[in-house]
C-alpha cells in the first residue's frame, strides 16, 4: 500500500478575479458545472486567483466540459415561473400567491426561486436579484437566455470560437466577443452604459455571454437555509446568506444611495460543491446571538467569532444607483482579511479585546437616530455613517493605530451631536464604556506621544465614581453604563473654546464635587487618583505652550471612552510615560509644584523622607481652600493665592520660605489646567523641596 500523499491539480484562472460581483458569481457557478463530471473538484482563492482542485487534469480538460455542457444545453434552467404571482403578490402587498406558488413548484425550480425571494406577510426579495428576478428593465433571465442562445449557436458552427473566448475569460487575456444588452450591469460595471464615449452620448457596455451564463449558473448559492426563509419574521438581509443592509450615508448625498451589500466568502483552502453549499446555508453572522444585519454588525461578528469553515475573508461589494433609481450597480469597497487567530480554538487575546470594543461600539449605534426617508426626501443625520465606515477599517486592519483612532474620533462626534440636539437628547442614548485592556491597540509599538501622556495623566486620575467623561460628555452614569439624559447635566463643562480655559473649568466643577461628595456618598473617596502619571517634563512642556493642543483637545475626547475604574498593570506598563531625571525648574513649574497637591489628598513626600508634609490629619487640604485658590489666581491676585498656599501648608507644620518679591502668573488659566495632570509622588516631592523653608540641624552653627 502506498502511503504517499495524493497530487491534486490545481488550474490557476486568472481571468475570474474576485474584485468583480459577476466575476465571483460565475466563479461559483463554474464550480457547480464542473462538479457534474468531477465531483471531488474544489475551488479555493490564492493570492486573489481562483484555482479549481482536484478536477480536471488540465485547462483544456476543463473547457471541453463547458463547450460540452453549451453543445447539450446542460445549464440549470433560469425561468422565472413565478413571476405572474409575483405580480399578484404585490398587487394584494401579500405573499400568499408566491406561498402557494411555492408548494406546487417543481423540485428543479425551488432552489433559484428560493435565491429570489422569501414569501412570508409580504414577498421580501433578495437585494441581489433586484425584485425576483429583475432591476428595472433589467430581467436577468432574459440576459441569460440571450446568453445561452447566442453560445449555442456559436457551438453549433463548430469553428472553436466559443472555446477561445472562454479561454480568453478565464485567463485574462483580451477578448473579441463580447455582447450587450444581456441585463448584467447590477453584477458587471463593464456592462453599464459608458456615457461620452465617442460620438454618440453613450454606448452600451459589453460582456462576454460566457460570463452572464457562469453567473447565472452561481445564483442558488444565495439561497438562505429554509430554518431562515420560513422563521416569522424572516427578512430580505437576513433570509440570504452573506447580504446585509446598506451601510450608512456619510455624507446627504449618500443618503438611499444604496440598497444592500454582500459579504462574499473566500478561502485559500479548496472547497468541494457540498461544502460551498453547506457553508451558504448557514451564512449567518451573529453578535450576541443576534442576527447581523448591518455592515457593521457583521465586522463585528466576523471579528469575534471567525469563521470554522475555512474562510480567510470577505469582499465588500456595495449594490448602489447610479444611472437610475430604478436599477443598482455593484461597487467594489475592499476586501476584508479575518484577524489572526479568529478561528475559535485559536482566539488570541487582542481579537477577544476587538471584538469586545466592536461589540460596544455597535451596541451605540444601534441606538443612534437613523438617517429617515420622509416622503420623496431624506432626513440626513450624519451619526451613524462615520462610525460603521470606521468599524469596517478596524475590522479590515485590526493592528492599525490611525483606523483604531478614527473609530474614537467618530464615536466622539456622533457623541457631541447627541449632546447637542434636544431630539436626539429626549432618546436617552446609552453606551457602555471601552475596555481600557484595548488602550495600547491605539499606540501600537510606539510610545504615547506627548499629547496622549498628558491626556492620559489627566484623565485617569478621576476618582472611579465620578470619571472624567461625566465633565466631557453630557452624561450621567448608571448601572455601569453612560446616559445622555433629557436634560443636561451641570457636571457637563466642556465646550468650544480654549483647551487651557475648558480644562481649567473642568478642575473648577471636579473641586464642586469634591466638596458635594465629602458631605454626602462618597466622603472617604479621594478628589484625585494616580493611575498613569505624567513627569514634570510633560508639564514643563504644558506650562511652556509647547503642545498640539488640538491633538491634545482630541487625546482627551478619545480617552473619555474608556472605562477607567481600574488600569492593569501591564496595560499600564506600556502606556506610562518615562520617568527620566530632574527637570530644570522654571518659574511657572515651581507655581504648579506649590499649588497642585492641593487640589488632591495624595502624600507630598520631601526627598529622601517618609513624612507626609501635607498630612490629612491637618485638615490642611480641603474643598474650600481649593476653590479659593482657583479664585484667586483667575482673578490675578497671585500673591494671595501664594500666602494662602503657604499658610495651608503651615497648617501641616510645613514650614515654607517667605519672601517679599511679588508674585506674578502670566497664564492662569494654563496654570491652573496643569493641576489636572498628576506627577509620580517622587517628581513632585521634588518640586515642593524648593519651597522649604531652611532649617537647621541639631549641633549646627548659625551664620549671619
Amino acid at each position: 500500500m502506498s502511503t504517499s500523499p495524493r497530487k491534486l491539480s490545481a488550474i490557476p484562472l486568472p481571468g475570474l478575479r474576485p474584485d468583480s460581483l459577476g466575476n465571483y458569481l460565475a466563479s461559483l457557478g463554474l464550480l457547480r458545472l464542473l462538479a457534474r463530471q468531477w465531483p471531488e473538484v474544489r475551488i479555493a482563492w490564492k493570492d486573489a486567483v481562483l484555482h479549481v482542485v482536484g478536477g480536471p487534469g488540465s485547462l483544456d480538460a476543463l473547457l471541453d466540459q463547458l463547450v460540452e455542457v453549451v453543445a447539450n444545453k446542460q445549464w440549470t434552467p433560469y425561468e422565472r415561473g413565478w413571476v405572474e404571482k409575483q405580480k399578484e403578490s404585490t398587487k394584494r402587498k401579500s405573499g400568499t400567491p408566491l406561498a402557494e406558488w411555492q408548494a406546487h413548484a417543481s423540485e428543479e425550480h425551488l432552489e433559484l426561486f428560493a435565491a429570489h425571494v422569501v414569501p412570508r406577510d409580504r414577498a421580501h426579495f433578495n437585494p441581489l436579484l433586484g425584485s425576483g428576478g429583475n432591476a428595472g428593465k433589467r430581467a436577468f433571465s432574459d440576459g441569460w437566455k440571450k446568453a445561452v442562445d447566442e453560445l449555442k449557436k456559436e457551438s453549433d458552427k463548430s469553428s472553436g470560437r466559443a472555446r477561445n473566448e472562454l479561454r480568453s475569460l478565464l485567463m485574462g487575456e483580451p477578448a473579441t466577443w463580447l455582447l450587450e444588452k444581456l441585463n448584467a450591469a447590477s453584477w458587471f460595471s463593464d456592462a453599464n452604459k459608458l456615457y461620452n464615449s465617442g460620438q454618440g452620448a453613450y454606448r452600451e457596455g459589453l460582456i462576454s455571454p460566457w460570463a452572464m451564463a457562469l453567473a447565472c449558473e452561481g445564483l442558488p448559492f444565495f439561497a438562505g437555509a429554509a430554518s431562515r426563509r420560513l422563521g416569522s419574521r424572516a427578512r430580505a438581509v437576513g433570509a440570504f446568506p452573506f447580504v446585509t443592509q446598506a451601510a450608512a450615508p456619510n455624507t446627504s448625498g449618500e443618503a438611499g444611495r444604496d440598497n444592500a451589500e454582500v459579504w462574499a466568502p473566500v478561502w485559500d483552502r479548496p472547497m468541494a460543491l457540498p461544502e460551498v453549499r453547506a457553508l451558504f446555508a448557514r451564512g449567518r453572522a451573529e453578535v450576541r446571538g443576534r442576527g447581523a444585519i448591518t455592515p457593521a454588525a457583521f465586522a463585528a461578528a466576523i471579528v469575534e467569532r471567525g469563521v470554522d469553515a475555512g474562510v480567510t475573508g470577505f469582499l465588500r461589494f456595495s449594490l448602489g444607483r447610479t444611472t437610475s433609481a430604478k436599477t443598482f450597480e455593484p461597487r467594489f469597497e475592499g476586501r476584508i482579511f479575518l484577524p489572526t487567530g479568529a478561528i475559535p480554538n485559536q482566539a488570541t487575546e487582542a481579537v477577544t479585546l476587538l471584538a469586545s470594543v466592536l461589540e460596544r461600539v455597535l451596541a451605540l449605534v444601534e441606538r443612534l437616530p437613523r438617517d429617515e426617508k420622509k416622503g420623496q426626501r431624506w432626513r440626513f443625520a450624519g451619526l451613524r455613517g462615520p462610525i460603521e465606515r470606521a468599524m469596517i477599517q478596524l475590522a479590515a486592519s485590526p493592528s492599525d493605530p490611525a483606523i483604531a483612532c478614527s473609530l474614537l474620533d467618530a464615536v466622539v462626534t456622533a457623541l457631541d451631536k447627541v449632546d447637542r440636539n434636544q431630539g436626539y437628547r429626549a432618546r436617552k442614548v446609552s453606551w457602555e464604556p471601552l475596555p481600557v485592556e484595548w488602550l495600547p491597540a491605539l499606540f501600537g509599538v510606539e510610545a504615547p506621544p506627548l499629547e496622549a501622556r498628558m491626556a492620559l495623566a489627566a484623565v485617569s486620575g478621576f476618582p472611579a465614581s465620578r470619571p472624567f467623561a461625566l465633565y466631557r460628555f453630557g452624561v450621567e452614569w448608571d448601572y455601569n453604563r453612560y446616559q445622555h439624559p433629557k436634560q443636561t447635566p451641570l457636571r457637563w463643562v466642556w465646550g468650544p473654546g480654549e483647551l487651557p480655559r475648558i480644562l481649567a473649568n473642568v478642575l473648577t466643577r471636579r473641586v464642586l464635587d469634591w466638596e458635594k461628595a465629602a458631605k454626602d456618598v462618597f466622603p472617604h473617596e479621594p478628589p484625585a487618583r494616580i493611575l498613569l502619571p505624567a513627569t514634570a517634563h510633560d508639564v514643563s512642556a504644558w506650562l511652556d505652550g509647547q503642545v498640539d493642543e488640538q491633538l491634545m483637545q482630541r487625546w482627551f475626547s478619545r480617552l473619555a471612552l474608556f472605562d477607567w475604574r481600574s488600569v492593569p498593570q501591564s496595560v499600564a506598563a506600556r502606556v506610562r510615560g518615562r520617568h527620566g531625571g530632574n527637570v530644570p525648574v522654571s518659574g511657572a513649574l515651581a507655581m504648579f509644584g506649590l499649588f497642585q497637591p492641593l487640589f488632591d489628598l495624595r502624600p507630598v513626600y520631601p526627598p529622601g523622607s517618609r513624612d507626609n508634609l501635607l498630612d490629612p490629619e491637618s485638615g490642611a487640604r480641603t474643598p474650600a481652600a481649593a476653590r479659593r485658590v482657583i479664585a484667586l489666581i483667575r482673578s490675578g491676585q497671585s500673591d494671595a493665592a501664594a500666602a494662602l498656599a503657604i499658610s495651608r501648608y503651615a497648617m501641616a507644620k510645613t514650614w515654607l520660605v517667605k519672601t517679599n518679591a511679588p508674585w506674578f502668573i502670566e497664564d492662569p488659566e494654563r496654570l491652573l489646567a496643569s493641576f489636572l495632570f498628576t506627577i509620580p509622588v517622587r517628581e513632585r516631592g521634588l518640586l515642593i523641596q524648593r519651597w522649604l523653608r531652611p532649617q537647621k540641624e541639631k549641633g549646627e552653627i548659625a551664620y549671619a
